[in-house]
């Protein structure tokens, strides 16, 4: 199937205007209409439906619709791909990860993925596990960093290391000079959260800890990335509960301590069960080497 027509498909579908979608493509609106009987044709279905004064997707044009840019971001892969072989690279990574993993894992594991492949190109996006998982399945990335994720259909998932829930405080708090917390400690607390849809696993554990203790926590405020949530510590708002890796941020008004009987949740590898990323053994061995590296740094207390 010639590639031209899934762009005139996708431009067409995108505007639901031959005229207008000619215009963009750079061609007549006769060519365009050709365009589209002919995949049509190839397909065996209509992919829309026309009227004098509108132009509308058909079921099947629009189940069509995110299957025809898959194949071209797939298509746009390979040739990347095999330009950056043919030039003496080793192939092109685009690797989503937590936040949390930025303060951990994710830096080593790109460290050592130059090291191993020296010709290799990386792009890094910042992304939590939701939106991550979402963008593997899509083929919009090829390696996740993402944490506690449920087994998702398509994905695989490879645990790297688990690592405690801790609390951050203001600096000042009462709680600030105990060397280590309990879940009753908090019991009169206001929290700061992330908003469970961030990662409802890690968001639920908060409650269960706090559940188990007694109470239900009372949140003060929600906040959507890192820095707001501590900035919001730091003016004595609330405490925060957070994954471990957190407390390497060394943010100035907040301590971190530690909790009794803390959940833990896992930092994983992720990649797309029907199109792994190239070299994917090479990113596995990078990752669990980083991720031994970072379990000897946490035990040793440093």
């Amino acid at each position: 199937m010639d590639t031209d027509l899934l762009t005139s498909f996708l431009e067409v579908a995108q505007r639901l205007h031959f005229g207008h979608a000619a215009d963009r493509l750079g061609m007549t609106q006769p060519a365009l209409s050709h365009q589209i009987r002919r995949l049509e044709r190839q397909i065996g279905a209509a992919l829309f439906a026309r009227t004098s004064r509108q132009v509308t997707l058909t079921a099947a044009g629009a189940a069509f619709v995110p299957q025809a840019r898959r194949v071209l971001v797939e298509l746009e892969r390979a040739v990347a791909h095999c330009r950056s072989i043919a030039a003496g690279g080793t192939g092109h990574l685009r690797i989503g990860s937590i936040g949390a993993a930025l303060n951990s894992v994710t830096p080593g594991l790109v460290r050592r993925l130059y090291e191993r492949l020296p010709g290799l190109a990386i792009q890094l996006t910042q992304l939590d596990t939701p939106p991550q998982l979402a963008a593997l399945r899509a083929g919009e990335l090829d390696l996740g960093v993402v944490r506690s994720a449920d087994p998702a259909t398509g994905v695989t998932l490879f645990d790297l290391f688990a690592e405690p829930m801790m609390l951050a405080l203001p600096a000042g708090h009462r709680l600030a000079t105990k060397p280590l917390l309990t879940g009753a400690d908090l019991r009169d607390e206001a929290f700061i959260l992330w908003p469970r849809a961030t990662n409802p696993l890690f968001h639920d554990q908060v409650l269960g800890y706090c559940q188990a203790a007694g109470f239900s926590p009372r949140t003060a405020m929600e906040g959507a990335d890192i820095e707001t949530q501590l900035g919001l510590v730091s003016a004595g708002i609330g405490v925060s509960p957070q994954p471990a890796s957190f407390s390497n941020l060394a943010r100035s008004g907040v301590t971190f301590k530690s909790l009794r009987d803390a959940p833990e949740s896992v930092v994983q590898l992720a990649w797309s069960r029907s199109a792994p990323p190239v070299r994917l053994d090479d990113a596995v061995a990078a990752a669990t080497e980083t991720a031994t590296e970072v379990a000897a740094v946490r035990l040793s207390g440093h």
